[in-house]
C-alpha cells in the first residue's frame, strides 16, 4: 500500500512537470468577462456622455464584435484596417461619425463623434483602440479630414502589428528549444524503464534516490522559470499608451491640416493623453513662450526622441516636416526589426545557461541516478 502511494506521488510529480512543459497561457481577463457578458445577456457598459447605439443595432453589435474579434485573433494587426475602412466609407456616404462607428464596429460614440474606447478595445484591442480614438480626437480638434487621418493611422497600426509578429516569429525557435529542454529529465525516467530497471521504486525508497529525484525536480522547475524569464526579457514589454509611430503620424496629420509645430504638438498631446501626451503639451507651451528647442524637450522620454529629431529642422530652419516625420517612422520600424533579430540570436545563446545549470543536472538526477541505483541494487541482489 505504501509502495503504491509512493508510486502515485512520483507519477503526480511527473504529470506536473509535463504540464509545465505543455501548458499555455490562459485567456485574458477581458476575454473571460466578455464571454460572461454574452452568456448572461448583459451589454458592455456605456460611459457617461457616450451616444447609445441606434434601435435595432444592439443585437447585431455583439455579432459584429464577435466577428471582428475572431478575425483579430487570426491576422497580425487584427481587423483594424477593415473596421476603419468601413467607418471611412460610411463617412463618405454622409453618415455622422457616431452612427458610423455604431454600424461598422458596434460601439457607441460621444456627441462629438469620438468612439467609446472601452467598447472599441473589445473589437480591436486596447492599443489599437487608443490609437484610433486619438486619431479621431486630433482630426476633430485641428479640422483635418477624419477619413484620411483614420486611414493613415490604420496603415501605421497594421505595420506595427506586422513588426510585432515578425518579432514573435524570430523568437519562436529559441522559445521552442527552451520547452523541448524540459523533456530531458522526463525522457531519462522513461529510459530507465526501457532498460528494465525500477527507477520509481528507487526514487521512493527514502534514500539517495529520493534525494536525487527531489533535487532534480527542483532544478527542473527552476530551469523552466529561468527560461521563461529569458524569453520574456527578449520579447520585451509592450509599453502602454499610443505607440510612437502613431504619434508621428498624428503630428504629420496636424501639420498637413495647416497647424504650426506648437499647435500640432499640443493637439497631439491632448489627443494621445497619458505621460507622453503631457510631455507633448508642455513642450508646445514652452515653445510658444520662447524656450529653446533643447529646453522645451528637456524631460522628453527616449520613446519620443524620433519625434524630437524629426521636428528639429522644421522649428529651427523652417523646413517642411512631412518627409522627416515619415523617415522617422521608417527608422523606428527598421530599428525594431533589427532589435528583434538581435534579441532572438542572443536568446539562443543565453538558453545555454539554464541548460547547463538546471536541465542537464536534472536529467542526471531524475533520469540516470535512479536507473544506476536500481541496476546496482539488482546486480547486488543477483
Amino acid at each position: 500500500m505504501v509502495r503504491a502511494a509512493e508510486s502515485l506521488g512520483v507519477g503526480l510529480l511527473v504529470a506536473i512537470c509535463a504540464w509545465l512543459v505543455l501548458a499555455r497561457g490562459g485567456r485574458r481577463v477581458r476575454e473571460v468577462l466578455d464571454v460572461s457578458n454574452q452568456r448572461t445577456g448583459t451589454a458592455p457598459p456605456v460611459h457617461a456622455g457616450a451616444e447609445p447605439a441606434p434601435d435595432g443595432a444592439s443585437d447585431g453589435a455583439s455579432v459584429v464584435r464577435q466577428r471582428h474579434r475572431l478575425r483579430a485573433e487570426r491576422a497580425p494587426g487584427g481587423d483594424v484596417r477593415v473596421v476603419v475602412l468601413q467607418v471611412v466609407a460610411l463617412l463618405k456616404a454622409g453618415s455622422p461619425p457616431g452612427p458610423a462607428w455604431s454600424r461598422a464596429a458596434g460601439v457607441g460614440a460621444d456627441l462629438t463623434g469620438v468612439p467609446d474606447v472601452d467598447g472599441l478595445a473589445r473589437v480591436l484591442g486596447a492599443r489599437h483602440a487608443e490609437a484610433v480614438v486619438a486619431a479621431t480626437r486630433l482630426a476633430l480638434d485641428v479640422g483635418a479630414p477624419l477619413g484620411r487621418v483614420l486611414e493613415q493611422v490604420a496603415g501605421t497600426l497594421v505595420a506595427e502589428a506586422e513588426s510585432r509578429a515578425e518579432r514573435d516569429a524570430a523568437l519562436a525557435g529559441p522559445r521552442t528549444t527552451g520547452r523541448l529542454l524540459m523533456w530531458l529529465p522526463i525522457a531519462g525516467g522513461f529510459l530507465g524503464w526501457g532498460l528494465g530497471a525500477d527507477p520509481v521504486a528507487t526514487a521512493t525508497d527514502g534514500g539517495i534516490g529520493t534525494v536525487a529525484v527531489s533535487l532534480g525536480l527542483v532544478l527542473l522547475v527552476a530551469g523552466r522559470i529561468w527560461s521563461d524569464r529569458l524569453v520574456a526579457a527578449a520579447r520585451g514589454d509592450d509599453t502602454p499608451g499610443v505607440d510612437i509611430q502613431v504619434v508621428l503620424e498624428l503630428v504629420a496629420a496636424a501639420v498637413r491640416s495647416g497647424s504650426g509645430v506648437p499647435r500640432a504638438l499640443e493637439a497631439t498631446g491632448v489627443a494621445v493623453g497619458g505621460p507622453d501626451g503631457g510631455v507633448l503639451t508642455r513642450a508646445a507651451h514652452a515653445l510658444v513662450l520662447g524656450a529653446t528647442w533643447e529646453r522645451a524637450w528637456a524631460d522628453a522620454p527616449v520613446a519620443l526622441h524620433p519625434l524630437v529629431r524629426a521636428l528639429r529642422g522644421a522649428w529651427l530652419d523652417g523646413a517642411p516636416p512631412g518627409e522627416a516625420l515619415r523617415a522617422a517612422g521608417d527608422e523606428v520600424r527598421h530599428e525594431r526589426r533589427g532589435a528583434a533579430r538581435t534579441a532572438a540570436a542572443r536568446l539562443g545563446v543565453r538558453l545555454v545557461l539554464p541548460l547547463g545549470a538546471c536541465y542537464l543536472p536534472a536529467f542526471v538526477l531524475v533520469g540516470l541516478v535512479p536507473v544506476l541505483l536500481a541496476l546496482g541494487i539488482d546486480l547486488l541482489a543477483g
